[in-house]
């Protein structure tokens, strides 16, 4: 359920991705050089994201796997 939220921002990147193409044949430069920069961000901002939540993954598998060994 935590990599919902995760999910919807890789599916945005997608989306971006595909209309990379279009925007940089039909934009003036400043604008494809912005679309750029956006989705540089978005690549990053989910790549930074994606740590975290596998941390918490572990640490609730480590919390639960010591409970049940007793």
């Amino acid at each position: 359920m935590r990599f919902v939220w995760l999910g919807a921002l890789a599916a945005l990147a997608v989306v971006m991705a595909v209309f990379t193409p279009y925007v940089f044949r039909t934009e003036p430069t400043a604008k494809a050089v912005a679309w750029s920069v956006m989705l540089i961000g978005t690549l990053a901002f989910i790549a930074v994201l994606i740590r975290p939540e596998l941390l918490l993954r572990s640490w609730k598998r480590r919390a639960g796997g010591g409970a049940s060994e007793n």
